[in-house]
């Protein structure tokens, strides 16, 4: 076989490089005496390693000017004032607060079969940088599920949810068809009939269409706690009927469907059954109109164990659809046992890899709510919850 010889370049005479450094496009950035550099006179009577160091400095230096393009270098472009170290915690160190770059980036088929359980949480303002940081400083991980609350007389808050997704959470929101107000009191305005025949259709059109330029997605927990009796949204007030639940249900998710909205998680929340109790397939709107199916978990008198709380309502549950399972809000009651209660509920969690994930209700009773909730009542209890949270295989929040 014949060898091709390759013939190597000879290299170019010094006094050729003022020549070739005068063509160069940067050279208009170089002062004048540049331009004037002589093809050959001081030059010769330099050393030779000395003229090619200097051809070598200032072709880099102009190749740097050429690619930089007079951007600003990444140090200069940084702004604002430097950035605090973050606290340190047991077990790890949590960031005071998130940079918004570095928000939750969740795509809605993560949420149907997420990669490990979604931790999450609501808090009294919801959400909010200060009670995220506050918890998250308190159990060594933030939550990837920010929860909170819109009535029927307030629009679709694209500030809440975005905060939640620049705190690393996806946005839970639970949408209760209703102003608000004592519960006792009965709002013929949002019987579940008039939503089924449309009459706030203006206003759902509105809210869907503003989830829909949100993007990304939202899980939509719509009229929850159904099958008890202390909501309007009852079949049992207001004027309500056996089948209204549903047909109210349908008809809003067909609205969001007739507006093209599809970053909507529909989740069906009902609270947690009870001997007595008509069978959650009552209120059930069927598998096409629903992608997450959960309870409550609150403990009310004497259970010592989760399965005593959650067992037969699980069962009934997954008996009913194939659907992911969540605990839309979680919470122990003060007691001597809450803390065992807790670290309990959590194996019981590990136990069932149905549920995808809980929100804890971190509320207390100076919130407006029944008990105190919390899992910071005690020393012993926060250790529960964050050696509970340690065994599970969590989804990192941010989400990517």
């Amino acid at each position: 076989m014949r060898v091709k010889r390759f013939r190597i370049p000879r290299p170019q005479p010094l006094r050729q490089w003022p020549q070739r450094l005068r063509a160069l496009p940067a050279a208009r950035l170089w002062p004048e005496r540049l331009r004037a550099l002589p093809a050959a006179r001081p030059w010769r009577s330099c050393p030779p390693l000395a003229l090619a160091g200097l051809a070598i400095v200032l072709v880099l230096g102009c190749t740097a000017l050429l690619l930089d393009d007079g951007a600003p270098n990444q140090a200069a472009a940084q702004t604002g004032p430097p950035t605090a170290p973050a606290p340190t915690v047991p077990g790890g160190t949590v960031p005071a607060e998130p940079p918004e770059e570095s928000g939750t980036v969740a795509r809605r088929e993560q949420l149907m079969s997420p990669p490990g359980v979604l931790f999450g949480i609501a808090t009294p303002s919801a959400p909010s940088a200060e009670e995220a940081a506050d918890m998250a400083q308190a159990v060594g991980v933030r939550s990837t599920v920010q929860e909170y609350f819109l009535k029927w007389n307030q629009d679709f808050d694209r500030k809440a949810f975005d905060a939640s997704y620049r705190l690393g959470g996806v946005p839970l929101l639970t949408w209760e068809p209703w102003s608000g107000g004592d519960k006792a009191v009965d709002q013929p305005e949002f019987a579940l009939a008039r939503i089924a025949a449309g009459a706030h259709d203006d206003y759902v059109r509105r809210f869907a269409q503003d989830v829909k330029k949100a993007g990304r997605p939202v899980v939509l927990r719509f009229a929850h706690e159904m099958n008890e009796p202390w909501y309007t949204w009852s079949e049992e007030r207001n004027g309500n009927r056996r089948g209204d639940y549903v047909a109210a249900w349908r008809h809003i998710h067909d609205v969001f469907e007739q507006q093209g909205v599809t970053n909507a998680v529909w989740f069906w929340c009902p609270d947690l059954q009870s001997p007595g109790k008509p069978p959650l397939s009552r209120y059930y709107p069927g598998d096409d109109y629903v992608d997450w199916i959960g309870t409550e978990a609150y403990s009310t008198e004497g259970e010592t164990t989760a399965e005593q709380l959650l067992g037969a309502t699980y069962r009934e549950l997954t008996a009913l659809s194939d659907k992911p399972l969540f605990i839309g809000e979680a919470g122990v009651r003060p007691s001597d046992v809450k803390a065992a209660l807790i670290r309990d509920f959590f194996s019981w969690l590990s136990a069932h890899p149905r549920v995808i994930g809980f929100v804890w209700f971190q509320f207390s009773d100076a919130d407006g709510s029944r008990y105190d909730w919390r899992f910071t009542t005690s020393p012993e209890a926060q250790r529960a919850f964050r050696e509970g949270l340690s065994s599970l295989l969590l989804v990192p929040a941010p989400m990517r």
